[in-house]
């Protein structure tokens, strides 16, 4: 049975931290091919620090089949650190209710192009998930760096979305700052069975499912 475990690095496990970072490195590195920090098998950044909190899914065996991270805005996150211009002039959110979501990965299978595609049910259901944990913490809203494509999807699916600033290239791609807003996580609806999310982009909040 799926097993759901919340917490920072000293609430977790280290063998289930490590295993988190394997996982974070088989999606992004290894099959997603981005240019990410990563040595030894694992993808670590400067943001894994002790103010993250980690939302991990493992199955029957041990296995993770999902990962999140969440940074607090009163510290150091991404948004502002790496992709200022997607602010669009706006001031940077900082607010003890306000995190960024960034390293959403959920299991990955490839199609006979080699492209990366997301399941949608599980992607949603995970995502769910993040939300209602965000809930638990008193978190209201949660910053989200995507792609305009899995921006358009997320809001066919039902996810409270919307922007913060305008689109802006990044790494050639379109790419847009979200703000998700946790109190209506309820609002997120099953996907019709054709559609499926690619959520991968290249050095941004780092998504992929």
């Amino acid at each position: 049975m799926p097993t759901l475990s919340t917490g920072n690095c000293r609430q977790l496990s280290s063998a289930l931290i490590n295993l988190m970072h394997e996982f974070r490195h088989e999606v992004f590195v290894k099959r997603l091919k981005w240019s990410l920090p990563a040595t030894d098998g694992v993808e670590r950044d400067q943001y894994d620090t002790s103010n993250a909190r980690y939302v991990v899914l493992t199955d029957d065996m041990d296995r993770i089949t999902a990962c999140a991270r969440l940074l607090p805005t009163m510290e150091s996150y991404m948004l502002p650190e790496l992709f200022p211009q997607l602010l669009g002039g706006c001031e940077t959110p900082r607010a003890p209710g306000i995190w960024e979501l960034s390293r959403f990965a959920t299991s990955v299978r490839e199609t006979g192009e080699g492209r990366i595609l997301a399941l949608s049910k599980p992607t949603l259901d995970f995502l769910e998930q993040v939300l209602e944990c965000a809930q638990r913490h008193n978190i209201r809203r949660l910053i989200f760096v995507t792609s305009i494509g899995v921006e358009r999807l997320m809001l066919r699916a039902g996810v409270p979305a919307h922007r913060i600033g305008p689109p802006a290239l990044v790494d050639g791609q379109l790419t847009v700052a979200l703000f998700i807003e946790v109190e209506n996580e309820k609002a997120v609806a099953p996907a019709p069975a054709h559609i499926s999310l690619d959520m991968s982009h290249p050095n941004a909040a780092g998504v992929a499912a």
